[in-house]
C-alpha cells in the first residue's frame, strides 16, 4: 500500500498526535520520520504545533463557516483548558478598534505563544477562580469556548493592570476602549468579576468605567 493512503484513515480527524500516525504503519517501519518530513514538506500533514498534526485533506473538506472557526477551535484544542478572550474577542466586539491579529486565550496554564500556518496563538495564564465567564459556541462544526464581551474586557484589563498599585481614569483612557458596546449588564456582569478578584482596586476600575461610559 502506498505510505501516504495509510494516512486516509485521518482525514477525518481535526487534529492527532504522531503516535497516531505512529499506530497507522509497522513498528519496523523505521523511515516514518522521514516519511512525516517529507508529508510536511509535500503539505500533506500540517503541523499544529510540536507532536501534533492535522492533514491537509481534513481542512479542505471543511464549509467555508467551518474553515473560518477551525482557528478558533485549534485555539481551545491546543492549549487546554483554554477559552477564546482578550483581544481577539474585544476586536469582534468592536470594543477595540485596533486590528488584532493573533488568537488570544486564558489558560489556567502558563503563559505561552503557538504558531502554525493557521495563525499566531498567545495564552495568557489566570487564576482558577478567575477562570469562568466563557461560554461554548456552536460555529460551523466545531465547538468553540468564547468569553462574554465582559468577561473578555475584565481579563484583558485584569492582566494589563495586575501590577499597576493605582488605577486611574486617565489610564483607562488611553487604551481607547469603545465602551458604546458595553452595556449596563455586561458592567454588572464586569462587577462581579471584579469582585471575584479579591482586589479593590478592580472595584474602583469598576467605578472608572462607568463614569467613561457615562460621558459617551
Amino acid at each position: 500500500m502506498n505510505q501516504v493512503a495509510k494516512l486516509k484513515p485521518l482525514e477525518k480527524a481535526p487534529f492527532f498526535t504522531i503516535n497516531t500516525v505512529k499506530s497507522l504503519f509497522e513498528a519496523k517501519d523505521n523511515s516514518l520520520f522521514s516519511n512525516v518530513v517529507r508529508w510536511e514538506n509535500d503539505e500533506v500533514l500540517l503541523r499544529l504545533m510540536r507532536g501534533t498534526y492535522t492533514t491537509r485533506a481534513f481542512y479542505s473538506n471543511l464549509d467555508t463557516v467551518s474553515k473560518n472557526s477551525y482557528p478558533e477551535f485549534l485555539s481551545n484544542r491546543l492549549c487546554q483548558p483554554s477559552y477564546l478572550s482578550m483581544e481577539y474577542v474585544l476586536q469582534k466586539a468592536s470594543i477595540l478598534t485596533e486590528s488584532v491579529f493573533s488568537y488570544t486565550a486564558i489558560t489556567l496554564k502558563t503563559k505561552r505563544v503557538i504558531r502554525n500556518k493557521f495563525g499566531n496563538f498567545i495564552y495568557y495564564g489566570i487564576k482558577k477562580e478567575l477562570f469562568t465567564g466563557f461560554r461554548i459556541e456552536n460555529r460551523g462544526v466545531f465547538e468553540v469556548a468564547v468569553a462574554t464581551k465582559a468577561k473578555a474586557l475584565f481579563d484583558y484589563l485584569y492582566l494589563k493592570l495586575y501590577r499597576t498599585p493605582k488605577i486611574t481614569k486617565a489610564l483607562v483612557e488611553s487604551f481607547r476602549l469603545n465602551l458604546l458596546e458595553i452595556t449596563d449588564k455586561d458592567l454588572q456582569e464586569f462587577g462581579y468579576y471584579c469582585n471575584l478578584s479579591g482586589q479593590e482596586k478592580y472595584m474602583f476600575l469598576l467605578t472608572i468605567l462607568k463614569e467613561l461610559k457615562d460621558g459617551y
